[in-house]
């Protein structure tokens, strides 16, 4: 029985500690686009030539 609850605790520290680790994570991009409004247009897809979302692909 204490070796279940010294495990469950066990768990729930390790659980802590990779939502903690996820949170220091985040990268610059992460934050600045979480940070951008709807009407930004750094926020919007990039576009091709013709006016489509681009896919990297040159037209």
């Amino acid at each position: 029985m204490a070796k279940q609850q010294i495990s469950r605790q066990q768990q729930m520290t390790e659980r802590a500690q990779r939502e903690q680790d996820t949170e220091r994570n985040q990268d610059f991009g992460d934050q600045a686009a979480s940070a951008r409004l709807p009407d930004d247009p750094k926020a919007a897809a990039p576009r091709d030539a013709i006016g489509r979302p681009s896919t990297g692909e040159p037209v």
